[in-house]
């Protein structure tokens, strides 16, 4: 586990599956993913367009930066992972926090000489209830706790215990990258 914080926030950073596993207020003393039931992860998923496996799951994560308020972990395609999805592909994600903001990104890239299809997903629980929803926002609120989450690259929504964040059927050209993001701000 790979934790991260600042006078506001931990967050903590599950390495399999790079998955969020705990953002808590330090004033508050709340864990806004803990809805009293069972305590939930947000989780990456990427796969090929036609592939239900998700690749984010089943490859190891290797940490490759951390600092006091940042964690990046990358994700590298291998020979057994090529059999099932023949791309040579590598993502970054970054975890980072700045006062009561925290910023989830994804750097992509297709190291292939052929166009990489893709769906990229992060699924986080849904622990509050929904305030405000459109396409790229969402906003959550109870009595003592609200989070506004917001991307201009996935397309956001709300369904029963989850909130869903996708990119789906996308394309990669050949030795290409893509940056996408997700911000939230948690109050």
């Amino acid at each position: 586990m790979q934790t991260i914080e600042n006078s506001l926030l931990q967050v903590s950073v599950d390495e399999n599956g790079a998955q969020l596993a705990h953002v808590i207020s330090k004033q508050g003393d709340f864990d806004y993913f803990d809805n009293e039931e069972k305590q939930e992860k947000a989780v990456a998923v990427f796969k090929a367009a036609d592939n239900d496996e998700n690749l984010a799951l089943t490859l190891p994560w290797t940490v490759v930066d951390k600092g006091d308020a940042r964690v990046s972990l990358t994700l590298i395609d291998t020979a057994n992972s090529y059999k099932k999805f023949p791309y040579h592909f590598e993502i970054m994600l970054t975890y980072s926090i700045e006062a009561n903001q925290m910023k989830i990104a994804f750097h992509l890239k297709n190291n292939s000489n052929k166009e990489m299809p893709f769906s990229l997903d992060y699924n986080l629980p849904l622990s509050s209830n929904v305030a405000e929803e459109s396409v790229n926002r969402i906003v959550l609120e109870d009595a003592d706790k609200k989070v506004i989450l917001e991307s201009a690259d996935f397309k956001i929504s709300s369904a029963q215990d989850e909130i869903s964040c996708a990119i789906n059927q996308a394309t990669l050209a050949p030795e290409t990258s893509q940056d996408v993001e997700l911000n939230f701000v948690f109050e």
